[in-house]
């Protein structure tokens, strides 16, 4: 299977790996509170993390 990385970092979307560097998070913690937080996305075999529910639950939920 082919894996292609999106270089666009600003969109809505990100991939795990996206996602962790943006937060300064591990992968596992960012997939383990994106589906806590509703925010993962699975289209055909990739998973995406939408930013900006991530970035809102991690704002009202993480302290």
């Amino acid at each position: 299977m082919l894996h292609r990385e999106s270089n666009n970092k600003n969109g809505v979307l990100l991939t795990i790996r996206q996602a962790a560097e943006e937060t300064n998070l591990g992968t596992h913690t960012v997939r383990r509170i994106a589906e806590k937080a509703g925010a993962v996305r699975r289209i055909g075999g990739c998973v995406r993390v939408n930013r900006s529910i991530l970035l809102k639950f991690i704002e009202n939920n993480c302290k």
